[in-house]
C-alpha cells in the first residue's frame, strides 16, 4: 500500500469531516440538513479508510489518526440531544415520584418512626410529666417558652433573609445525616434521628398543649412542616433503604446490594435536600410572621398537602403495568398453551 498516494487522496475528507465536526462540537443541530447529509457520507467514506489502513498498512501514527476522527464524529454523530434546563428539571421530578413510589415500604417505615415517636411521646408526658425533662435537649428550654408565649417577633427584611439562610444550610446537614448514616448502622442511626425529631416534636406539643396553645403551634408549622418534614421522613427512608439492603442483600454480596440500591437512596436524599430548601424561606418569611393569620398558614398548608399528594402519586406515570414503575422484571416464556 502506497500510504503517501492514500493519504493525499483521501486527506481532503478528513479535513471536511475534521470540520463538520467542529462545528457541530458543542450543538450538533448548527449542522444544516445538507450538512448533515454530507457529515453521514465523509463519515462512512472515514470509517472505510479506517478499515483499509488496519488491514493494508502498519502505519501507527495514520491508524492512530484514522480511528480518532471516525470516533469523534461517532460521538458527534449520535450524542443524545442536549436537554434545557425545563426539561432537566421535569425528568428530575419525575425521577424524583417515581422512586417515592418504589419506595414506598421504606416511606412508610419512616413516617411511622417519626410520626408514632411524636404521638407517644405527647400522650406519655401528658400522663408522666416528668418524662419532659429528660426529653427536652439542653439549651431547648427558652425555645419551648417562646412558643408557649403563642407571640412571634415581627422580623425586619435582613431577618428574615438571615433566617432563610440558617434554615437552608442547617435542616438540610439534618437529612443528609439522616439517610446517609443508614448503612453504616444497619438503619439504626436513621431510626434514631427521626426518633429523636419525633420526640422533640411530641414535647413540644405536649408542652404547647398544657397552655391551650396546640392550634397555635400546628398551625405556625404546617405551612414549612409539609415540605420540611416530608424531607426529613424521606431521608430516613434512603436511610432504611441502605441499611435494609446490608441486613437483607439476598444472593448478592452487601456491597453488590448496597451499590444496586445506591440510585435509589441518593434520588431519595436529593430529594429530601430540596425539600429542605423549599421550607427554609416558607419558614424563614411566612409561618412566624406575626402578620399572617392562622387560617391563612393553615389554608397554605392544605394547599401544599394536595399538590405534594399530587407530585408523589401522579407525577411520572407511563402506564398502570410499565416494568419500571412497578419495578416489575418482565419475562418472556417460550412454553405454549
Amino acid at each position: 500500500m502506497n500510504e503517501e498516494l492514500f493519504a493525499t487522496k483521501r486527506e481532503t475528507d478528513w479535513a471536511r469531516l475534521t470540520a463538520l465536526c467542529d462545528k457541530a462540537e458543542f450543538n450538533p443541530t448548527t449542522l444544516t440538513s445538507q450538512e448533515l447529509r454530507e457529515f453521514i457520507r465523509v463519515y462512512k467514506r472515514v470509517s472505510r479508510d479506517l478499515s483499509i489502513a488496519r488491514t493494508q498498512s502498519d502505519n501507527a501514527a495514520l491508524i492512530e489518526y484514522l480511528n480518532d476522527l471516525a470516533g469523534r464524529a461517532y460521538g458527534t454523530l449520535y450524542r443524545a440531544p442536549r436537554r434545557n434546563l425545563a426539561t432537566a428539571i421535569i425528568d428530575a421530578i419525575n425521577l424524583s415520584a417515581q422512586t417515592v413510589r418504589r419506595c414506598w415500604p421504606f416511606i412508610a417505615a419512616s413516617a411511622s418512626i417519626f410520626f408514632g415517636t411524636a404521638i407517644l411521646v405527647f400522650f406519655g408526658i401528658a400522663a408522666i410529666p416528668e418524662l419532659q425533662d429528660p426529653l427536652v435537649p439542653e439549651g431547648w428550654n427558652s425555645v419551648f417558652e417562646a412558643w408557649k408565649s403563642g407571640v412571634f417577633q415581627e422580623r425586619t427584611g435582613s431577618e428574615g433573609i438571615s433566617m432563610t439562610g440558617f434554615y437552608a444550610s442547617n435542616n438540610p446537614r439534618a437529612a443528609l445525616a439522616t439517610g446517609g448514616i443508614g448503612a453504616a448502622t444497619l438503619g439504626l442511626g436513621s431510626i434514631y434521628l427521626l426518633f429523636t425529631n419525633g420526640a422533640l416534636m411530641g414535647t413540644l406539643a405536649s408542652g404547647m398543649a398544657s397552655v391551650g396553645k396546640l392550634g397555635f403551634l400546628l398551625a405556625s408549622v404546617f405551612p414549612h412542616g409539609v415540605p420540611e418534614i416530608s424531607g426529613l421522613v424521606i431521608s430516613g427512608a434512603a436511610g432504611l433503604r441502605l441499611g435494609y439492603a446490608v441486613i437483607n442483600p439476598g444472593r448478592r454480596s452487601r456491597g453488590e446490594a448496597l451499590r444496586a440500591v445506591g440510585k435509589d437512596a441518593f434520588v431519595l436524599l436529593s430529594t429530601s435536600i430540596v425539600l429542605m430548601f423549599i421550607a427554609a424561606p416558607i419558614e424563614g418569611f411566612f409561618s412566624f410572621s406575626p402578620n399572617v393569620t392562622q387560617d391563612l398558614k393553615v389554608i397554605v398548608g392544605s394547599i401544599e398537602v394536595v399538590i405534594w399528594t399530587l407530585i408523589w402519586t401522579r407525577v411520572g406515570r407511563t402506564t398502570p403495568t410499565d416494568p419500571q414503575e412497578n419495578n416489575v422484571t418482565v419475562r418472556h416464556s417460550s412454553v405454549k398453551l
